[in-house]
């Protein structure tokens, strides 16, 4: 008997947990024990955009016999173990890396099999970009043996990160002469400011609230930071481009206001300030503006670069702000879902802390 948390899709805080059998697995799949995943805000994003994207899709609860109607179970990103296989070529005790739902096992459909991981076949996934039903074998690539605590919490954003970095870098930054990051203290803004304070062809400003202002200063990533009750603070005679974590439109709004003209694009990223957000969705600004979608632009660069220059590229700052990590975020691990609930709450209430990440396991 296993568990599974599904989460209604017009309330993030109407949540419930299923139990299912597992029954007999299919000749062809193979049965992960799903843990340890983590949770950040960027899943919440995940479900803000569950439709617009498809994230709802990934793992749909009827197309996993688990009824659900009007709910959705929301992704996360960790590893697996495979529990049992009817899959020639993938043995039972191979760890994986990848996107999974918050549950305590799931079947898989392996195909396009190499050295390196596989894809899942669901019919059901057909349909979605193949970096969420794409996984890792984490034996074949030993980056994963380092800070393994921390890879849950950080690899996925900080790719965001990386290619966030790349693409303003190859716009020129739009014309501004510095970079305003929101929701400063989010784990995908850091890796962001990480990457571009390295580039070092930009000021780095960071917007954060008041309580963590001090958790962003210290990290040393930005060259100096604000509160969302200050910005009248920042010089609004400098050409800037924000990169945009919260789809918080009241902040959007006021830095329109304060900027004017010198506000040169908005790249929306992430809905940390989720509710806001629903309330006046980010589309509605008079900035140019557009949507990040971090699949799209790598599969630009993989083209560009090939796959191996892609990796090459991304690990040469991956590998360096993982290092730093271990200094500023401390990962507990923890057990059942109940301990799950607990973090799901605090992260839709804000609550979660900057300095610290969770791993669980149901």
């Amino acid at each position: 008997m296993g568990q599974t948390l599904l989460v209604k899709k017009d309330d993030f805080s109407d949540v419930s947990i299923v139990n299912y059998d597992e029954g007999d697995l299919v000749a062809g799949h193979i049965r992960v024990d799903i843990g340890p995943f983590a949770l950040t805000a960027n899943n919440v994003t995940y479900m803000v955009t569950g439709d617009q994207i498809g994230y709802w899709s990934v793992f749909d609860p009827a197309a996993y016999n688990l009824g659900g109607a009007g709910q959705g179970r929301m992704p996360v990103w960790g590893y697996g173990v495979v529990r049992e296989s009817k899959y020639e070529g993938i043995k039972t005790g191979t760890h994986i890396y990848g996107f999974f739902p918050i549950a305590k096992s799931m079947d898989m459909e392996p195909g396009r099999l190499s050295a390196h991981g596989f894809t899942d076949m669901a019919a059901h996934r057909s349909g979605l970009h193949g970096l969420y039903s794409s996984y890792s074998f984490t034996d074949a690539d030993p980056s994963y043996g380092v800070h393994e605590n921390l890879q849950p919490v950080l690899r996925p954003l900080f790719t965001t990160s990386f290619l966030i970095d790349d693409f303003l870098a190859d716009e020129n930054f739009f014309n501004a002469d510095q970079v305003l990051l929101l929701s400063a203290s989010s784990k995908t803004a850091l890796g962001t400011a990480y990457c571009l304070k390295a580039r070092g062809e930009k000021p780095v400003i960071g917007l954060t609230s008041s309580g963590n202002k001090d958790f962003v200063d210290n990290t040393g990533f930005y060259d100096c930071g604000f509160t969302y009750d200050n910005i009248q603070s920042i010089d609004k005679n400098v050409k800037t481009v924000v990169v945009d974590m919260s789809g918080n439109m009241g902040v959007i709004r006021n830095l329109e206001a304060h900027f004017g003209n010198n506000l040169t694009y908005i790249c929306r990223v992430g809905i940390s300030h989720w509710q806001e957000a629903a309330k006046a969705p980010p589309k509605r600004t008079d900035t140019p503006t557009a949507f990040f979608f971090a699949p799209d632009r790598a599969k630009q660069r993989i083209g560009d670069w090939g796959q191996a220059g892609f990796a090459k590229n991304l690990g040469a700052r991956w590998m360096p702000f993982l290092n730093s990590a271990s200094a500023w975020l401390t990962v507990e691990k923890q057990v059942g879902i109940e301990a799950v609930l607990e973090n799901y709450k605090d992260l839709l209430n804000g609550r979660s802390g900057p300095d610290k990440g969770y791993l669980f396991t149901l």
